[in-house]
C-alpha cells in the first residue's frame, strides 16, 4: 500500500510458480529500492519444488540465476541478506564504492542517463555476457521504466481475487503521462488458474526487438 504496509497478496501456489520462472532464467534483475524495502534473497527455493519440478531442475546440476541489482546510488550494503548469499551478484552502478566485496559480488560501472543507470546499456552488457533469459522482479518505477522503453518481451501477472482500492501502489509507473489512445497495447499469450489466482502472460503488440 502507499503507506508502506506490505504482505503477500497472491497464494502459495503462485509463489511456487514464480520459483519455476526464476529457475528457468539466466539472471534475476531488481532494483536497490526493492532490496532496501523487502530485503529479499532472490534465490530459487528448490525446497518448495515437487518431484516433477525437481526432475526438470535436478539439484546436482542446477545453477542458480545471477542476481543483477540496479543500484545507481550505491545503496546496497553488506548488511542486506542478498549480499550474504554465495551465488553470483552483479551490482550495476555509476561509480565504485570503497567496500571489499566477496568474490561472488562484482561492481559493474554502467553508462548514465539523467543521473540514473542507462537500462539499455544494462541489457547490452548482459547480452554480451551471454545472459539471454532475464527475469525482472522489481517495483513499479523500474518495471515501468523498462516497459516505457519497450524493452520487455513478456509480462507475467498474477491476479488474486482481492481489491485493494486506490491507496494501493500501481503495477507500473511512467515518468510522463500517456493519453488514452497512446496506451501500451498487448496480446494475451496465456491465461490460466494457479490455485485460487489467475496468471496472465502478455506480449507487446509491437515488439521493438
Amino acid at each position: 500500500m502507499q503507506n508502506g504496509e506490505s504482505q503477500w497478496i497472491t497464494s502459495k501456489n503462485s509463489r511456487e510458480d514464480v520459483q519455476k520462472f526464476r529457475a528457468k532464467s539466466s539472471a534475476i534483475l531488481t532494483s536497490s529500492t526493492t532490496i532496501l524495502n523487502d530485503d529479499p534473497l532472490l534465490t530459487v527455493r528448490q525446497k518448495d519444488f515437487n518431484k516433477e519440478t525437481l526432475s526438470v531442475f535436478p539439484k546436482k546440476i542446477f545453477q542458480h540465476p545471477i542476481r543483477v541489482i540496479i543500484d545507481s546510488k550505491n545503496r546496497v550494503k553488506k548488511s542486506h541478506k542478498i549480499t550474504q548469499t554465495k551465488e553470483k551478484i552483479l551490482l550495476m552502478r555509476l561509480k565504485l564504492d570503497k567496500e571489499i566485496w566477496p568474490e561472488n559480488i562484482k561492481q559493474i560501472i554502467m553508462k548514465s542517463y539523467k543521473e540514473n543507470i542507462d537500462l539499455l546499456s544494462v541489457l547490452k552488457f548482459l547480452g554480451n555476457s551471454e545472459i539471454n533469459n532475464l527475469w525482472i522482479e522489481a517495483g513499479s518505477t523500474l518495471s515501468g521504466a523498462f516497459l516505457k522503453l519497450e524493452l520487455i518481451d513478456e509480462i507475467i501477472i498474477y491476479m488474486a481475487p482481492k481489491i485493494l482500492g486506490h491507496k494501493a501502489k500501481p503495477l507500473f509507473i511512467f515518468d510522463n503521462k500517456l493519453k488514452l489512445f497512446n496506451c501500451l497495447k498487448f496480446n494475451f499469450k496465456d491465461i490460466r488458474r494457479i490455485g485460487p489466482d489467475i496468471r496472465l502472460k502478455l506480449e507487446p503488440k509491437n515488439k521493438k526487438f
